[in-house]
């Protein structure tokens, strides 16, 4: 919870009086986990969907100073958190796999694909979008809670 959830609230109260001198903006990072709970990680999505609800309110309570707020919720995304939880590589491969088949555009994201989004949303392109969870998730929203193969068009 301090890190997922508290950290933005703490660091949004710290940095409000330059986001109002600058009319800034916030970017939280969410997860796909925010909106679709899993088995085993209840602290994890509880925490996420906070940020997502952080998000939301403090964007209401921040667009009458210009500040606007958003976040990126990404799916399974290739780092280094999985192999530094004691996870080995056959075991990496088959969550890889299992996880690859519940996306329509059947493939893991990237850490390059999230900053981008969140380089989006702080840009010129964006100056109307506030309080918008963006999802980086390959189109993994779109499919049915643990669908196990995914038949596209």
């Amino acid at each position: 919870m301090d890190i997922n959830l508290r950290t933005p609230f703490v660091l949004t109260q710290f940095f409000l009086e330059f986001l109002r001198d600058s009319k800034g903006c916030i970017v939280n990072v969410s997860s796909d986990k925010g909106e679709r709970p899993e088995p085993g990680l209840i602290g994890y999505c509880m925490s996420k969907a906070g940020v997502e609800m952080l998000t939301k309110s403090t964007a209401m309570e921040l667009a009458p100073f210009g500040i606007r707020v958003n976040a990126v919720a990404p799916a399974f995304v290739d780092t280094n958190l999985y192999r530094a939880s004691g996870m080995t590589e056959p075991e990496l491969d088959a969550l890889k796999i299992r996880v690859t088949n519940n996306i329509p555009m059947n493939r893991i994201g990237t850490t390059s694909e999230v900053a981008k989004a969140i380089i989006f949303l702080t840009s010129e392109h964006a100056t109307k979008v506030t309080g918008h969870i963006m999802k980086v998730d390959g189109g993994k929203s779109l499919t049915s809670r643990g669908q196990q193969d995914w038949y596209g068009w």
